[in-house]
């Protein structure tokens, strides 16, 4: 066995995408559900360092509106809001990403930015083991690239982690 598959691997497509991929012991229905169940959701979505998951409210189909908002202990919320373009239960999650980083002056009625992350996620079952990827297209090599140095995959394995153990105490 691969005892690196657990691992966040990372990858660049063109200039502007990012390819994550990572393995879970669990089945894909299970991993789906951990990625759009609310209750399961703040169970291991973690944000920034200290913030937990305190709002995490969704419309579950494409054209649906989602909005997740982390908190700190001294109450500083950040997020993140935007739409599901594509849902195929328990194959496939699309939609794009909006940051909130002044809530605000965050106006959840106002039009998504044009220049917004297009995020998709698709779960394969290999063996008894579930694939993630998780291609994140960014509006611009720049943004890219900032995404990329910032850490985005140490982020994402931090989490991973933390639905690892779920996984283990709800499989």
């Amino acid at each position: 066995m691969d005892t690196n598959k657990n691992e966040v691997k990372m990858k660049l497509r063109g200039e502007t995408e990012v390819v994550f991929t990572r393995y879970f012991a669990a089945p894909r229905e299970l991993v789906f559900d951990c990625h759009t169940k609310p209750e399961l959701m703040k169970r291991w979505l973690i944000g920034p360092e200290g913030m937990v998951l305190d709002t995490c409210e969704q419309d579950l189909k494409v054209g649906g509106k989602y909005l997740y908002l982390y908190a700190d202990q001294k109450g500083n919320k950040s997020g993140v809001y935007g739409t599901f373009r594509e849902v195929i239960v328990p194959e496939k999650l699309a939609n794009t990403e909006n940051y909130i980083f002044d809530l605000s002056a965050f106006d959840p009625n106002a039009p998504e930015d044009p220049n917004a992350t297009f995020e998709s996620r698709t779960f394969t079952t290999e063996g008894n083991r579930t694939l993630m990827t998780h291609v994140c297209k960014y509006a611009s090599p720049e943004v890219c690239k900032m995404m990329v140095e910032s850490g985005a995959a140490d982020g994402m394995a931090e989490c991973y982690l933390e639905l690892d153990k779920l996984l283990t105490q709800i499989n």
